[in-house]
């Protein structure tokens, strides 16, 4: 069903500072059928605001653990499940983390949401990659990249789930864009290299 737009005829008394209606001056005019008193209602609490307080004020308190511990829950029991090798339980654990993350209310730093959604997101792609599910590792490594472009084990699943596809250029090409990130020995850039050389060999 498409949204409606309905204009109204009000407009604000300027005697008063009211929102009336526009052909007879009333907040609630039965002739017009319409009632401003609420909207009037707000308008003077809002007149009533500081003249230098923001709309809505920006939170005094850092964003409540709670919600990063619930998170951070929901990835290690998808941790654990992609050790069993339950990589259907973990992909829905993984989802769950990442709906939650998502969830955060918008004052929340965006890079909070960023970090947590990568890692999430990567390890989600693996679980997925091996399940057979290769579209949806594909998606996650973008999906990570996306958001963090020099994570580089984003390009490293990414460069699995083309390599599973049989798109050994495109993979190769991916591993080569990684590195060009990878700036810190953190194990990730012995990865890639790894996965450069397994598909070196399979064109070979």
């Amino acid at each position: 069903m498409a949204d409606t737009f309905i204009a109204l005829p009000l407009q604000i008394d300027e005697k008063t500072k009211n929102v009336v209606c526009t052909r007879h001056s009333l907040i609630n005019c039965d002739k017009c059928n319409l009632d401003f008193t609420e909207l009037n209602r707000i308008h003077k609490n809002v007149q009533q605001l500081p003249n230098d307080q923001t709309i809505p004020p920006p939170p005094t308190k850092p964003p409540p653990l709670s919600r990063a511990q619930q998170i951070a829950k929901l990835k290690d029991s998808g941790n654990n499940s992609y050790r069993m090798d339950k990589y259907e339980d973990a992909d829905k654990y993984y989802s769950l983390a990442v709906d939650m993350s998502f969830g955060r209310p918008p004052w929340d730093p965006a890079a909070v949401v960023r970090d947590e959604v990568v890692i999430i997101l990567c390890n989600r792609a693996a679980a997925r990659h091996a399940d057979g599910e290769l579209g949806g590792s594909l998606a996650d490594a973008e999906a990570c990249i996306g958001l963090k472009r020099q994570w580089v084990n984003g390009y490293y699943w990414k460069s699995k789930a083309l390599q599973g596809m049989g798109l050994l250029e495109e993979a190769l090409e991916a591993v080569k864009t990684g590195l060009t990130y990878d700036r810190n020995d953190h194990g990730s850039n012995l990865l890639v290299k790894l996965l450069e050389v397994e598909i070196k060999a399979e064109k070979a």
